[in-house]
């Protein structure tokens, strides 16, 4: 197993550091590290950005050649992380290595190390991995807010006012498919620049927001009782082809069928874990897709309709202005897509 210790001083020097232990260089694009693992231990790329809210996200896409162990100690910042699964697993641990938590396909962890402790991930050789985490500077994300934090509720008060880390927590919650929907919003975002500094800082609240959810009712099941783990896989099956196949996603019958479950079933899975139908499901995923298309300057908007597997321009206009506030047209009057009349 390879082994690397690293004391981040500041927040932004997790990936330097990481590349100076590596003995590789990194990329920095607009405060966006990424960093390309060396190909004597395997595959796969580290990325991570740091906002002014003391929320840092950073992303693993990993497959090693040998088992990897990172030991990150931050001397000054008190952080908390929030630690999503996508791919493979992932092992965490404190102080002692006997106290190891394992993190699955979409489970989570919540981890905050006491004062002084490092805090070690191991990732297995041989594997597909895929992690993403919150990482928040607990003071400087206190002090960012508008409110005192006293206001708030005692569950998160307790996590958030520790500022001097003086309680360790290590909590690991189930399935979160909402949160795995974000996440593959990120990475196939094509938005590049400032434009895309913020579509992740927006995005990295949205995970946190779900995170405090899954927090907060961790006593309690989050779905429905009828709602089982295969139901869970049949709901994640059908979002996959739905995300593949957004131009001809299918009936409701239909994916029902591709994903091994009656209709009935599918909906209810749906609305409890979305809180929408498969068929709003489906609409909410063309138009954040539309977003992005057009905003990258390329398409238009019959380019846009096209691709999406829409039969109306005007229908795309109305609902796409119902869920962003603007029409399809003013997104394409900041790029140099000629502009078309509706």
């Amino acid at each position: 197993m390879e082994t690397y210790n690293l004391e981040v001083k500041d927040v932004d020097d997790f990936i330097p550091e990481l590349a100076k232990v590596f003995g590789i260089g990194y990329k920095n694009e607009l405060g966006e590290h990424h960093l390309q693992i060396p190909d004597e231990i395997g595959k796969g790329e580290i990325t991570g950005i740091n906002f002014p809210n003391g929320i840092g996200f950073y992303t693993y896409h990993l497959k090693l050649s040998t088992d990897l162990r990172l030991e990150i100690y931050h001397p000054h910042v008190k952080p908390i992380r929030f630690i999503y699964c996508l791919e493979g697993e992932l092992e965490s641990y404190f102080k002692n290595p006997e106290e190891k938590v394992t993190l699955r396909d979409h489970q989570h962890l919540i981890a905050a190390p006491v004062s002084g402790e490092s805090h070690t991930l191991i990732f297995e050789k041989d594997t597909d991995i895929g992690v993403c985490y919150l990482e928040i500077d607990r003071l400087r994300f206190q002090n960012y807010l508008s409110f005192n934090l006293n206001e708030v509720e005692p569950v998160f008060y307790k996590i958030f006012s520790d500022v001097e880390a003086k309680n360790r927590i290590s909590k690991v919650g189930k399935f979160s498919l909402r949160t795995s929907d974000i996440i593959k919003e990120i990475k196939n975002c094509n938005i590049t620049g400032f434009p895309r500094v913020n579509f992740i800082g927006a995005k990295a609240l949205e995970i946190l927001s779900y995170m405090l959810s899954r927090f907060r009712h961790s006593e309690k099941e989050f779905y429905s009782k009828n709602l089982r783990e295969k139901d869970l896989n049949a709901i994640e099956k059908a979002v996959h082809h739905i995300n593949e196949n957004i131009a001809s996603a299918g009936t409701v019958y239909e994916l029902a069928q591709i994903a091994g479950v009656n209709s009935n079933k599918l909906q209810e899975g749906f609305q409890a874990i979305y809180g929408k139908t498969v068929n709003e499901y489906i609409r909410d995923i063309r138009l954040t897709k539309a977003l992005n298309m057009l905003s990258s300057g390329n398409k238009n908007v019959s380019e846009v309709v096209y691709e999406l597997g829409l039969s109306s321009r005007s229908y795309f206009s109305k609902i796409f202005k119902n869920k962003y506030g603007v029409s399809p047209r003013t997104i394409l009057a900041q790029n140099s897509v000629p502009i078309e009349e509706d």
